[in-house]
């Protein structure tokens, strides 16, 4: 038996294990379940969240311990109000990946960690890393529990988790699964407005590439990513970048990312437009 296959049976785990399952359906079921967690391995934020098939992400839980700074409330506006669409959890719900607990690093893109998104949504917390539960819930969407670390999570404590994952799975199904299937029509029509928002961002002003190099750079791509994914050459991928930094009058990813929050605060005033035209385009007479 190894060292990883004991900690699973200790007497602690598995009594604690008992406890959440008892909590199950109470307020104080995300208490119990970050107690077995944090018996595998110190956790400095706790999230569980749905991903409701076509509809806004709805926040079931949220504990952080002391050491990790207090979220903005106006980042968790930005969440929910559209940048979720960038976050690699959601992304890879999206991809209809098996359910499963995954790194960070194993949905993200590859420069993720110098994206804008990921320097306002982990850093300013003063995380760095996060390993995530994905729980598919059919025809409904996903489950997301988050697990984040000011520290980054070694690969005994994340395969020590690993183990965890048929009980875990389980329980977030019974406590949070009939949540994914209430859906007001309002947070249904504000998510389509959103994702049509990402889809048509900048196609007011930049070539249908250009658009393509745009959304990659706001999901963390790097130019090897890019090239790779959109089948061109680095270089090719540095003139659109070059160009469509041009057309929007911007120097950064930075600014770019300033535009697409813009952007999608806006999406719901005209529905199938790319908001950045009412920037770059003459007012009406």
């Amino acid at each position: 038996m190894s060292s990883s296959d004991a900690l699973v049976l200790n007497p602690p785990l598995i009594a604690a294990m008992a406890q959440a399952t008892r909590a199950l359906h109470t307020d104080a079921f995300s208490q119990a379940l970050l107690e077995v967690i944090t018996l595998v391995t110190p956790v400095d934020s706790f999230a569980a969240v749905g991903f409701p098939s076509d509809s806004l992400p709805i926040l079931l839980s949220d504990i952080t311990q002391r050491n990790v700074e207090p979220e903005k409330k106006g980042d968790l506006d930005n969440y929910i109000g559209g940048a979720y669409l960038l976050d690699p959890f959601y992304e890879a719900a999206q991809e209809f990946i098996p359910s499963g607990l995954y790194r960070l690093g194993e949905v993200a893109a590859d420069d993720f960690h110098s994206s804008e998104y990921f320097r306002l949504y982990y850093r300013y917390s003063n995380l760095t890393d996060e390993v995530g539960f994905l729980l598919a819930i059919k025809n409904a969407g996903y489950l997301h529990l988050s697990l984040a670390r000011i520290e980054h999570f070694q690969e005994p404590e994340v395969e020590n988790l690993r183990q965890l994952t048929p009980w875990l799975l389980a329980v977030l199904e019974q406590q949070w699964q009939g949540v994914l299937s209430n859906k007001p029509q309002q947070q249904v029509s504000l998510h389509k407005q959103l994702t049509e928002a990402l889809r048509n961002f900048g196609s007011s002003l930049l070539t249908d590439r250009e658009c393509e190099v745009a959304r990659l750079l706001l999901h963390g791509h790097s130019s090897k990513s890019m090239a790779a994914k959109l089948k061109i050459s680095m270089e090719t991928i540095k003139v659109h970048r070059r160009n469509l930094y041009n057309k929007l009058d911007i120097s950064s990813q930075s600014e770019l990312f300033s535009l697409f929050l813009s952007s999608i605060s806006m999406a719901g005033r005209a529905p199938g437009v790319d908001p950045l035209s009412a920037y770059f385009s003459p007012p009406a007479d």
